[in-house]
């Protein structure tokens, strides 16, 4: 994977701009961002037009609500929930030249060359593009399992004990205004308020037009503003190094995956001296440890790998030698202990390659297959995805009718659950070769497939010239949903079939 600060400022801003980096949850590939994030790209550079979004008080975008597109997620099949924001192209867009402008971004890298410069606080979660087959998502991923997991174990060698914990609500916590701070440091930053020919600021007012002039918080959901979060956080480990540097503690080793640490330590009292650190210099930026989940353990092995790996480790091989029911009934079961986790979808991504992909009839006793999928779906909002792929597979043997029978019978059992716009995106992928018609009513984007008077973005700040000719109907792929077939493939879904060593 070569990462974006290796990359020359034309590679960073084509790489920001590849539809999976502007936006990079799983949707059905009928959505297509690259035509829009074209003609974004052309609009905006008119350069009365570019300033005029970035000096804008009275009329520009930060005056109206809703100029994102925020898509509810809900994250345990009860109350709480994620927003992922589909940033409205144009402000993204704009946000990426700004960045990838030449002087800018070879700035952007030196700094952050700086803030990593402590050999012993290490980044494993600065974005990158894959240079294999493999898509940026899958080579993330492997980038996760291989810097940071694995590297977790190989320090038990080095160190006697090890301190795991979180930021608690990162990106919604990040005030805007830090992101000058680390660019420029604190006390420049505040010298140079308002100074746009810095990009520290500029980057602050591109977010502040983008949530509606508010400064706490950043959008979650695109490549993007993971790059800007690292430069927050790479803050703090500068931050963090000056502290420890002060205490003369030297014995440490920490690797931060985004806003997760794992810090690795020979000694109880400096590990604690290290948190305490960790926690004050957070506080100043706005952000605070996830008590919850800060724990220390001398069983750093065992410790370095999460609990649902362990115990799928454990089970897998029985689950495989089992009946699709009996399968799927296990996978429920694991589901109840380890909720939402990785290895649940790691287990049915393979339910479906081993059993799914080569069904020739239809499953016996399907009714209760059906059933068991949509348990697991409805404590996991993680596996909607996967199981609507299993589901369509399973739909193949059935008649029109009953499709449309357990669709609705779904829709119906999820009502009494808050922000499930997720579950029917992923429902329209099955209905759409079948009624492309068929009323989805939980969000616009679902509404935009059947009605392409539907807005998924507010751009009445823009001017009417302009206004006219930024057409939202370039997202869906209409090509795209005229070839789909109504079953659904792996490769649809498959972010996690990875052949890990472990």
């Amino acid at each position: 994977m070569k990462v974006v600060t290796k990359m020359s400022a034309s590679e960073a801003k084509e790489f920001f701009l590849k539809p999976e980096s502007y936006f990079n949850f799983d949707l059905p590939k009928y959505f297509d961002f690259k035509p829009i994030l074209t003609l974004s790209d052309s609009l905006i550079k008119n350069k009365e037009f570019y300033n005029a979004i970035a000096k804008s008080k009275k009329e520009g975008p930060k005056t109206k609500e809703n100029v994102d597109y925020v898509l509810i997620h809900n994250k345990d099949g009860k109350y709480a929930w994620r927003p992922f924001e589909l940033i409205h192209p144009i402000l993204y867009v704009k946000l990426v030249n700004d960045i990838c402008e030449n002087e800018n971004w070879n700035f952007i890298k030196r700094r952050i060359k700086e803030l990593h410069s402590n050999p012993k606080i290490i980044c494993c979660s600065m974005p990158g593009e894959s240079n294999k087959k493999k898509s940026d998502k899958k080579e993330t991923i492997l980038k996760w399992w291989g810097e940071y997991e694995q590297k977790s174990i190989s320090s038990s060698m080095e160190y006697l004990i090890m301190a795991n914990t979180d930021i608690s609500n990162c990106y919604p916590s990040i005030y805007t205004h830090t992101i000058s701070w680390a660019l420029h440091t604190e006390n420049i930053a505040k010298t140079i308020k308002n100074d746009l020919s810095y990009i520290g600021n500029l980057i602050d007012i591109d977010i502040e037009q983008m949530k509606y002039g508010q400064t706490n918080g950043i959008p979650q959901g695109s490549v993007l503003m993971d790059f800007i979060a690292e430069i927050v956080l790479g803050y703090c480990d500068e931050l963090l190094t000056i502290e420890l540097n002060k205490l003369h503690i030297s014995d440490y080793q920490i690797l931060r995956y985004r806003d997760d640490y794992r810090i690795f330590s020979n000694n109880s009292l400096e590990l604690d001296k290290i948190l305490k650190c960790l926690s004050e210099v957070l506080i100043k930026l706005n952000f605070k440890l996830n008590q919850s989940k800060t724990y220390n353990t001398k069983e750093i092995v065992i410790k370095s790998v999460k609990d649902d790996k362990i115990s799928r480790f454990i089970n897998q091989g029985n689950f495989e030698q089992l009946t699709l029911q009996k399968e799927l009934f296990l996978i429920d079961n694991f589901s109840k202990e380890f909720p939402n986790s990785g290895s649940l979808i790691v287990l049915l991504n393979n339910v479906f390659k081993n059993k799914i992909e080569e069904l020739k009839r239809r499953p016996n006793s399907y009714e209760q297959v059906i059933s068991i999928l949509i348990d697991i779906m409805y404590n996991n909002p993680r596996t909607y995805p996967i199981c609507v792929a299993i589901l369509s597979n399973i739909f193949k043997f059935l008649s029109k009718k009953n499709k449309e029978k357990y669709i609705n019978l779904i829709l119906e059992k999820f009502k009494s659950l808050p922000n499930t716009i997720y579950l029917e995106i992923w429902l329209q992928r099955i209905t759409i070769s079948i009624d492309r018609n068929k009323k989805y009513t939980s969000g616009s984007i679902c509404e935009k497939i059947y009605n392409s008077n539907v807005r998924i973005w507010n751009s009445d700040w823009l001017k009417d010239n302009i206004k006219k000719k930024f057409n939202e109907n370039l997202i869906i792929n209409e090509d795209e949903i005229n070839s789909i077939s109504p079953y659904l493939s792996r490769d649809e879904v498959d972010a996690f079939a990875i052949n890990y060593d472990m």
